[in-house]
């Protein structure tokens, strides 16, 4: 039980960050030309290992001790985040909201990727 509680904490501070991100990405939308779709990448690359890093200051311990389950972490955790973000995209595209590449499965699951990443491995060092 304690091992879901960790993995559903993991899941609940990525998802809480995105979702974060992606309200920034909404507020500047409009005020600047849109990215190409790799700079794009490589700025969800870069917030979210950065969203990642900050996050350790606060939790600076791993929610997953064991290391077979901070490995999982890495598969299952932005698999899942992303499929949120994926959701949240079809439902603002359903009420007719702009979005923003953050609401699409694979700029969600690269953000979380680097998140957990990230947390990994500054949690592992510290």
């Amino acid at each position: 039980m304690e091992f879901v509680a960790q993995l559903l904490f993991e899941l609940v501070l990525q998802v809480v960050m995105e979702l974060l991100v992606e309200l920034g990405a909404h507020g500047l939308k409009g005020k600047r030309p849109p990215l190409h779709p790799a700079v794009a990448f490589g700025v969800y690359v870069l917030l979210g290992a950065g969203s990642g890093a900050l996050s350790v200051v606060f939790f600076h311990q791993r929610f997953l001790e064991e290391a077979w389950a901070a490995y999982a972490n890495l598969l299952f955790t932005p698999l899942a985040v992303g499929a949120v973000m994926g959701a949240i995209g079809a439902w603002r595209r359903r009420r007719g909201d702009s979005l923003v590449r953050l609401d699409q499965f694979l700029y969600g699951y690269t953000f979380a990727l680097s998140f957990a990443l990230a947390r990994l491995w500054l949690s592992a060092s510290s």
